[in-house]
């Protein structure tokens, strides 16, 4: 059983082999079709590799979305909930897998600040696990040069025997000693305590876990964000240059915790950790309720907008019996569209530019939990 399996086109091998080489330095097993066996059928040695790893990257590329196998190895991947996106040519991937989050690693080479490359390891540490340690290979010391033959005594011939034998019985004991002090654990290890009040060796402490994901217990206060626009930007870095990671609406709560600077780091309602211009921050008294909380459950229409309040409440399958696949497609998109999705699609680029809420940010959009269950239910009712 592997660890991660890559989908990719022949035609992007080289950054494909990139990614794999990293993967196993990370410690990932990770299996991909340049180690095909030539016996087995390639259908029959896919559909067994993916099905036996616990994670599958697939590498969307202009190839990649015209290859029936990249997407047949998409949907199984799909199906069993080990799905990881990435792009490499800043190409969405293609219907019905541009609804599902994807990471641009485009300009990736290597760098583990990367934060396309950021993302894909946050979605395996949520698949596979932390990944297993590399073996520290300890290479022994040379062992020491036989000793030279003693020269012959001129004198008694039996004492003249006795001192090369000492000699080689002292170079064997040196011997021996070498081997169980480097390939038997004779070492001690360097925090074990010998002994003990009632004379038993005592282990040593056990290592502490690894810290996947820095200091996520400080972000205890609630908050929502005061800016005229209606939404902030949470960016990657605390720089309004570094790149957009998600999108905070106005009376969506996310957390934090007291800092200093112009930046603090927030996370969002779906777990995305990233900065925040302080001055667009309010933080809340315990108990108070957000300001979306304490409105009306109605919310005013916006131009152009079907279902306003779908990034609030959940909606149901009873409301959309009877709307046209059009009217659907267009709720779902709306949702994107409120994040500051740039479509490609142009008639979807036509129909938001017309209104003055959509500003275009990024082709990469996070949605919050409530969204991502409309956005199925929405694509659902399509095909009713």
């Amino acid at each position: 059983m592997v660890d991660v399996f890559i989908s990719y086109s022949r035609t992007n091998q080289p950054a494909v082999r990139q990614l794999a080489e990293t993967l196993k330095r990370e410690g990932y097993s990770v299996w991909w079709d340049e180690e095909l066996p030539p016996h087995l059928s390639y259908g029959d040695v896919i559909t067994e590799k993916i099905g036996a790893a616990k994670a599958a990257i697939v590498v969307w590329s202009q190839d990649a979305a015209a290859s029936e196998w990249v997407r047949a190895e998409a949907d199984v991947a799909r199906n069993q909930k080990k799905l990881i996106q990435t792009s490499i040519d800043e190409r969405m991937p293609p219907m019905p897998f541009n609804q599902i989050q994807f990471a641009s690693i485009g300009d990736w080479r290597g760098e583990d600040d990367h934060p396309g490359w950021m993302k894909v390891k946050a979605s395996l540490r949520a698949l596979c696990g932390p990944a297993a340690a590399q073996p520290v290979r300890v290479t022994p010391p040379p062992a020491p040069p036989p000793a030279p033959p003693a020269r012959p005594a001129q004198s008694d011939g039996g004492r003249a025997l006795l001192i090369p034998l000492l000699i080689g019985l002292l170079a064997v004991a040196v011997l021996v000693a070498a081997y169980l002090f480097w390939f038997r654990g004779g070492a001690p290890a360097p925090t074990e305590n010998r002994a003990s009040a009632d004379n038993k060796t005592v282990p040593p402490p056990e290592p502490a876990p690894p810290q996947t994901a820095r200091a996520d217990d400080r972000f205890t206060q609630a908050a929502v964000i005061e800016d005229p626009d209606g939404f902030t930007n949470v960016r990657g870095g605390p720089s309004a240059a570094a790149f957009v990671v998600a999108r905070v609406n106005q009376g969506e709560v996310f957390t934090t915790y007291p800092q200093r600077g112009d930046w603090w780091r927030v996370r969002t309602a779906n777990g995305t950790i990233g900065y925040m211009a302080a001055s667009r921050i309010r933080v809340m008294a315990p108990g108070a309720a957000a300001p979306a909380e304490a409105e009306s459950a109605a919310v005013e229409p916006e131009p152009g907008q079907i279902f306003p309040d779908s990034s609030r409440r959940r909606l149901a399958a009873a409301e959309l019996e009877d709307m046209p696949v059009d009217e659907l497609r267009l709720a779902r998109n709306e949702i994107f569209a409120r994040h500051g999705r740039a479509f490609r699609d142009p008639a979807l680029r036509r129909h938001f530019r017309r209104y003055r809420w959509y500003r275009e940010q990024a082709a990469e959009v996070a949605l919050n939990p409530i969204e991502e269950a409309n956005v199925r239910l929405l694509q659902e009712a399509e095909s009713w």
